[in-house]
């Protein structure tokens, strides 16, 4: 048996092979974790970004703890594998903390904002700090795992550099696995809290086969006394020139760069991709391949060379130089940031994405992980254990991890842009190879001086590519950058436009009528709207139009900050005075987490066109959120939620409108323009007997005309029902097998992505045209306004215009398609119904 911290394991071949099995598996399931970490705290958070930063800060900062107590306290294990084994089992246990954690942030989350004042940056670093205190003793006893096995195998400490680094290649391939499947089996298929159970189950599994296993290596008498290493007996400050002074900025360095490339690559992509949560998931999966492969080159490189120096400068510099280059590689291949395969089928899609992954992202990331296991060979050549020496380096390293996304997501990004920040990390990669040329011990010195010189030259000298694509005829008036993504303002024309991410558009001044109705309808439908909301602002025109209306309160939320002053310095002139009205308060936020936070309550609430296949837009779909929205609703309040059928498959609409009627039990449709191709629709819930009021509605109408039409106009009839589509209750058969999103089951975060590629290859279809033409007909035959409980208090002068909408709807699409036979069928039936509609008074309708 071991007796002291001096002794070391021997284990034969094939118990390594089993020992790196297990070490893979915990490299997987370790990974699974940390996406259900940052999904469960996105939630919470709010923003996606600052989710992420959360739990990777909090993930570097307890394995950098767990590596370096951890590595010192393992050299005075007597049984290391039974320790490692008892670390597993503890990451298992402590994981469950997550839930009553989350539990309790969520039940007096509403406290901490009233206790701040709800300041923004005081709320940061408190969730900053929750998301530390929770997620700190299981990442501690991660952050261990590595060193005390690194005790485990270091029979003699030359053997460390070889093991070790097969042990730090299989651990992050497993992470790559984990990654493939929580992103494309797990989370989609079982859900989160299935897939988080299973994953602790398999953690406490590893961690007992350890156990199991020092066992049977004891009976088996394959652990055995032996002496000291006396290799190791002196103290020798250098390895080949790098003292361990250089040792422990290289592992600090390689971690910072690496994950910092990580964080300004995602963003990079962001600008041609779907960015739905299987394109992030892709490029991870790729990311920590690359990395694992990089352990397995570090493995090699640790057998054939003995001059550790210039293989590290050589790794330096080739990391430099591929870092600083990607852009322009990335630029080539999609042929000036065109959007990917905007055709391709979803499988075809897919295989885009991580070819293209692979040879932006691969050869670099292969450098970056070939880095820090390299520098393992320098064990034989220091007085520690092989454990303490394991544990600094993963102090250093994991410190460097967690600094590197926040540099460069909160500070680079916005300062300075995506382009440039990828250079200032190929250059820093430059500046260590310059550092460890500095102190070669040869005479040429200046050969080796001279190369990273020319290579951070180079990198700097190198033009950025353009950030956004331009059609002809457009011209960028603005951008903004940052960990939100890129947004743009750009003109065509006499139209502006705002964009996210190059391709997400926000809005733009010729859809003003739109975007004015969007803020009309729901305002229009409640007795005194005097408190409104509005989650997501975009260009600021739909919540502008609610200051035409008797309103006291106007708060508006917007999630990616740099949308609110591009909204405010070029769309003022359409936002009806929205940003300088002393009854409205603009808010950098998440919809959800202002929700959790606020205790105030509001007559309408009204939900932004939310891309229903974006990444984290999902949990704005889901049976959590509409709960938390009708919390917050005064006494027949309205909640509307703003859906693009043009983004829209029939099966991801009938999943949201299933959802949104598990909630609300009076659910109505409207619609806000009479377009067949770009059509917007909302969900109206309200309470249970809820019914249209002919007063209310003549009263409110005053605030929409003069937008919609000329204030001349003096019609006794308000025609509203031209917006009115019908009442839920007519397609309620059609939902009853479908399923609900909600947050352990997503079905529209995973579904959408797929449905909408789909759509785009031709092999389903977007509710546009005939699609939307089928499910205007069957709301208006399946219950029509004459028997429609929702209009029964409305005259029938004014009921006709639920038909006339209908007509009017299917006349505008048959004459765009150049059918005027059909057309004037329908032209004829409307006619007949309200003779006057299509007077030249109503032709702006």
């Amino acid at each position: 048996m071991i007796e002291n911290k001096e002794t070391h394991s021997n284990i034969s071949s094939r118990h390594f092979s089993v020992l790196s099995l297990l070490f893979f598996l915990s490299g997987t399931a370790g990974l699974i974790l940390q996406v259900v970490w940052m999904y469960r705290l996105g939630l919470i958070f709010g923003n996606a970004a600052y989710a992420t930063a959360a739990t990777l800060a909090a993930f570097f900062l307890g394995l950098a703890i767990g590596g370096w107590f951890l590595g010192n306290a393992s050299a005075k294990f007597k049984r290391p594998l039974s320790a490692y084994g008892f670390m597993e089992i503890g990451i298992a246990l402590t994981a469950l903390l997550l839930i009553p954690g989350i539990e309790f942030y969520e039940t007096h989350y509403a406290s901490l904002v009233t206790l701040t004042n709800g300041k923004q940056s005081l709320l940061t670093v408190l969730k900053f700090a929750f998301s530390i205190i929770l997620l700190l003793v299981p990442t501690v006893l991660m952050g261990g795992t590595f060193p005390v096995l690194a005790q485990f195998i270091g029979k003699e400490k030359r053997q460390l550099a070889s093991r070790g680094t097969i042990l730090y290649a299989v651990n992050t391939l497993g992470a790559s696995i984990g990654a493939l499947l929580a992103g494309f089996l797990l989370l989609s298929r079982y859900g989160v809290d299935a897939t988080y159970y299973f994953t602790i189950v398999l953690i406490a599994s590893i961690g007992f086969i350890a156990i199991f296993m020092d066992r049977l290596l004891i009976v088996n008498k394959e652990v055995t006394s032996i002496e000291k290493d006396k290799s190791a007996s002196k103290s020798i400050k250098k390895l080949e020139g790098i003292n361990y002074s250089e040792l422990k900025i290289l592992a600090f360095s390689s971690g910072l760069l690496a994950l910092s490339a990580e964080t300004v690559w995602t963003k990079m992509f962001a600008q041609v991709l779907q960015n739905s949560i299987y394109s992030f998931s892709a490029i991870l999966v790729v990311f920590l391949f690359a990395l694992g492969i990089g352990g397995l080159l570090s493995h090699i490189l640790v057998k054939i060379f003995s001059n550790t120096k210039y293989v590290v400068l050589t790794l330096l510099l080739l990391g430099a130089i591929s870092t600083g280059f990607s852009p322009y590689v990335f630029n080539t291949l999609t042929n000036g940031l065109g959007y990917l395969a905007p055709s391709a089928s979803w499988l075809s899609y897919l295989a885009a994405v991580f070819k293209l992954s692979f040879l932006v992202v691969f050869f670099p990331t292969v450098i970056f992980g070939a880095i820090f296991p390299f520098l393992l060979k320098a064990s034989p050549f220091l007085n520690q254990a092989p454990g303490k020496f394991v544990g600094r380096l993963i102090l250093f390293n994991s410190i460097g991890s967690a600094i590197g996304p926040i540099i460069v997501g909160f500070i680079l990004l916005d300062a300075i842009g995506i382009w440039t920040t990828i250079k200032v990390v190929a250059v820093l990669y430059g500046c260590l190879a310059l550092f460890i040329s500095f102190n070669f011990n040869n005479k040429p010195i200046k050969k080796w001086l001279l190369i990273p010189t020319l290579v951070i030259i180079g990198i700097v000298s190198l033009p950025n590519p353009p950030i956004v694509l331009l059609e002809k005829g457009e011209t960028i008036l603005k951008t903004w950058q940052s960990s939100d993504g890129v947004v743009s303002i750009v003109q065509s024309d006499k139209n502006i436009q705002m964009r996210l991410d190059n391709f997400y558009v926000l809005g733009d001044s010729r859809s003003i009528l739109v975007e004015q109705m969007q803020g009309h309808i729901p305002l229009m439908i409640h007795p005194k709207p005097t408190k409104t909301l509005f989650l997501g602002m975009g260009t600021g025109i739909t919540a502008g139009a609610s200051l035409s209306h008797d309103v006291e309160r106007v708060v508006v939320v917007e999630l990616v900050s740099n949308v609110i002053p591009a909204a405010k310095q070029y769309f003022s002139p359409w936002v009806n005075n929205l940003f300088n009205d002393k009854r409205v308060e603009i808010i950098a936020d998440d919809a959800r987490n202002f929700l959790l936070g606020t205790s105030e309550k509001f007559d309408v609430i009204v939900g932004d066109l939310f891309t229903p296949w974006h990444a984290g837009t999902g949990s704005l779909y889901t049976v959590e959120h509409f709960k938390q929205a009708k919390k917050h609703l005064k006494k027949g309040g309205v909640f509307a939620q703003w859906l693009p059928l043009y983004q829209l498959t029939p099966e991801s609409f009938e999943i949201i409108t299933k959802t949104f009627a598990t909630v609300f039990p009076e659910v109505t449709l409207w619609r806000g323009d009479f377009s067949g191709s770009r059509a917007s629709i909302v969900l109206v819930g309200q309470e249970k007997g809820s019914k249209l009021n002919e007063e209310v509605i003549k009263k409110n109408i005053k605030h929409v005309i003069g937008t919609t039409q000329d204030k001349s106009n003096k019609t006794t009839e308000h025609m509203v029902g031209l917006f009115y589509l019908g009442n839920l209750k007519s397609i309620k058969k059609r939902l009853t097998n479908i399923e609900v999103n909600n947050d352990d089951f997503r079905p529209v975060e995973f579904k959408a992505p797929i449905l909408s590629q789909q759509a785009n290859s031709g092999k389903n279809s977007y509710i546009i045209e005939e699609k939307l033409f089928s499910l205007l007909k069957m709301l208006n035959k399946n219950l029509p306004a004459t028997k429609d409980p929702y209009l029964s208090e409305l005259p029938p002068n004014e009921l006709k215009y639920v038909e006339v909408g209908f007509l009017y709807f299917r006349y505008l699409q048959l004459k765009e398609n150049g059918n005027e036979s059909d057309a004037n069928k329908i032209l004829e039936q409307i006619n007949l119904i309200a003779p006057n509609f299509l007077d030249e008074s109503n032709e702006s309708l």
